[in-house]
């Protein structure tokens, strides 16, 4: 079980799992984070992943769980952070996820009062410069 939440006074994607969560379960919630995403009226964002009170997540479940981060950096996530249940599962993530975590993309925490999301600067328009050719 997952429920999803956007905060978006903070640009904030939270993704709390509960209990058992298997493979199958996992590709869902990619798809409903997809359909959350289409909701974000801004390109930069960040996610928050609590996965504290679910049970161990199998090796498939792990491998879903890696694709649906990788997509969420490809959608525009400026970082991702992880509620992780015990310690072991800090260090795993950080092993597992190393060059986001030495990017400082994505980090692991075992309290989600830890988490901090600094504030998204303003999105910029882009300025488009027009250039004339003066007769000689």
């Amino acid at each position: 079980m997952y429920l999803l939440n956007i905060i978006e006074e903070t640009n904030v994607v939270e993704a709390s799992l509960g209990g058992r969560i298997d493979a199958d379960e996992m590709r869902v919630l990619g798809e409903e984070l997809s359909v959350l995403l289409n909701q974000v009226e801004t390109q930069n964002f960040y996610v928050l992943i609590d996965y504290s009170k679910a049970k161990p997540l199998d090796s498939k479940a792990q491998i879903e769980l890696a694709w649906i981060k990788d997509t969420l950096f490809e959608s525009g996530a400026t970082k991702i952070v992880n509620v992780a249940r015990d310690d072991s599962d800090v260090v795993n993530g950080t092993t597992d996820r190393i060059q986001h975590v030495l990017e400082g993309r994505e980090e692991f925490l075992l309290d989600p009062a830890e988490a901090r999301f600094p504030a998204m600067p303003a999105v910029a328009s882009r300025a488009f410069v027009t250039y004339e050719l003066k007769a000689a």
